[in-house]
């Protein structure tokens, strides 16, 4: 089985043949030590990875390492993707993975490829027969020109641009007959939906003196709220303030550099986590050219994965 990994910054999105499913890109470094509760202790499952134990997704949010370098995902992307392997409940044969754009090099996709092909977790050795790798934002525009069996969709030659909006990275594709253009891309760290997540991290600290961690903050952003001593504290409106000043700024740096693209796009494809905020907001300019995904923060795994598919075609 090909299983499609995007393991962004914020959450971990995986694409096979039989659906989907997500999970924080959470990491934690389980405490030894603690009281012996007994019959009454939490079950909490922990992974051993390069001698070292470890809480992951959901059972890490509050105590999260931080995930916005690219260092943690040469580190723990064997991890994450052992996790992701096991969830599926499947065997994986195949494995197709992203890198944000600016570092898709070829130094980074040797290590990648080495990294996971064979690696072990729990004393357990897993292995996949292929692991593609592939720019993030790309997968969004395969995503855009493949149908579910990997086969090539009619109409999808043409000239536009993929704003991939990520946890940490905006990546912007340029792409001309259907084809990514290098040059005309880029990709902007620190950009993301970060951004919001950090000043909702200070707003709740002046509200309720209360210290969230990034993926507590990424967390109360896709749920709309927090509890705060057992009562659930709607935060909708305060989101809306902050993301409206994110996506005026975004606009402002589409339009500044890729206007004239634009401005002759068949296609202007909103996609990643992201995508709500701006595509709420988007220019009457630009809306005969927007396409946003079924659900867009799934498309580069679901691009990666046809991608694959593709190959085998």
């Amino acid at each position: 089985m090909v299983l499609g990994l995007d393991i962004g910054f914020g959450d971990i999105k995986a694409v096979h043949g039989e659906g989907v499913f997500r999970m924080p890109t959470a990491v934690a470094h389980a405490k030894s030590g603690l009281l012996e509760l007994g019959e009454f202790a939490g079950n909490e499952e922990e992974f051993v990875f390069g001698g070292k134990a470890y809480h992951l997704g959901e059972k890490a949010l509050e105590k999260a390492l931080p995930t916005r370098s690219f260092d943690f995902l040469k580190k723990y992307a064997p991890l994450l993707a052992y996790k992701a392997v096991k969830d599926t409940g499947k065997k994986v044969s195949r494995l197709a993975v992203g890198l944000p754009l600016a570092w898709y090099t070829p130094p980074n996709r040797k290590f990648f490829t080495s990294a996971l092909k064979k690696f072990e977790v729990n004393g357990e050795t897993i292995s996949f027969d292929q692991v593609d790798i592939y720019p993030q934002g790309v997968g969004i525009l395969m995503d855009y020109r493949f149908g579910a069996d990997g086969k090539e969709l009619p109409g999808t030659v043409i000239d536009g641009l993929v704003v991939d909006i990520g946890f940490n990275t905006v990546d912007v594709v340029v792409f001309s007959d259907g084809a990514a253009v290098k040059s005309d891309s880029a990709m902007f760290e620190r950009a993301g939906v970060s951004r919001i997540a950090q000043d909702l991290i200070q707003a709740m600290q002046v509200e309720c003196a209360i210290n969230l961690s990034e993926q507590e903050a990424k967390k109360a952003l896709l749920e709309g709220g927090i509890r705060v001593y057992g009562a659930e504290k709607d935060l909708t409106v305060t989101i809306e303030a902050i993301a409206e000043d994110y996506v005026e700024w975004l606009l402002d740096i589409l339009a500044s550099r890729w206007e004239d693209k634009l401005q002759r796009s068949g296609k202007l494809i909103i996609a990643g986590g992201g995508a709500h905020f701006l595509a709420r907001a988007v220019p009457q300019r630009y809306a005969d050219i927007v396409h946003v995904p079924e659900l867009p923060e799934f498309a580069n795994a679901r691009g990666f994965y046809k991608a694959s598919l593709a190959k085998d075609s």
